[in-house]
């Protein structure tokens, strides 16, 4: 049966230019386009955002008061057990940076979206991270893919604004099973103006 999530799957998977990168931390500052050519990110500016817990949001401006930049995000993923309500009931959650939801992250149309995604070594599990807004490599997820005590980094030029989901994709029947334990957040993407 034809699903539209195996179309987008497949779609993506024949995408010969994928817009998203994954990315070592000493690899070049450069981008692809959707047409395949690098893009020269050296000269743009970085903005490092520290996220934090919802229902709170990192600062940020409604209208872009700067140039395109490249902001860079850094997010943790820690499997731990959570209290979920005031009668004690205990989860055994994956999350991103500790809550569910995960953080929300804020960038204008435009801008460059840098994530350093670490699962740190007391992790059990391998865990990525599928980008709603990103168009390619199954939206990072075919990209992200981190055993405990790895990391990577995942690029990608936010293009359109709304406000996106993004979930840990390890593939199959682990992916529901990540998303209702906790690993799940949103992305804004604000127009410039």
């Amino acid at each position: 049966m034809l699903s539209r999530r195996s179309l987008l799957i497949a779609s993506a998977l024949a995408a010969s230019a994928p817009t998203v990168m994954a990315q070592n931390i000493a690899a070049a500052s450069e981008s692809l386009t959707p047409v395949g050519k690098k893009v020269d990110l050296s000269k743009l500016p970085r903005r490092k955002v520290k996220l934090v817990a919802p229902p709170m949001v990192h600062p940020h401006t409604q209208v872009a008061t700067h140039e395109p930049s490249v902001v860079q995000f850094e997010m943790t993923i820690l499997e731990q057990e959570m209290e979920i309500d005031d009668n004690g009931t205990m989860l055994q959650g994956m999350t991103f940076d500790g809550s569910i939801p995960g953080p929300m992250m804020i960038v204008h149309e435009g801008d460059y979206v840098e994530l350093m995604l670490i699962n740190p070594p007391q992790n059990t599990m391998p865990h990525n991270i599928d980008f709603h807004a990103a168009t390619g490599g199954l939206g990072g997820g075919a990209l992200t893919l981190v055993s405990p005590g790895e990391h990577t980094v995942l690029r990608f030029k936010a293009t359109r604004p709304g406000t996106f989901v993004y979930h840990c994709a390890p593939g199959g029947p682990m992916i529901p099973w990540h998303v209702v334990s906790g690993m799940s957040g949103a992305i804004m993407i604000l127009p410039r103006d």
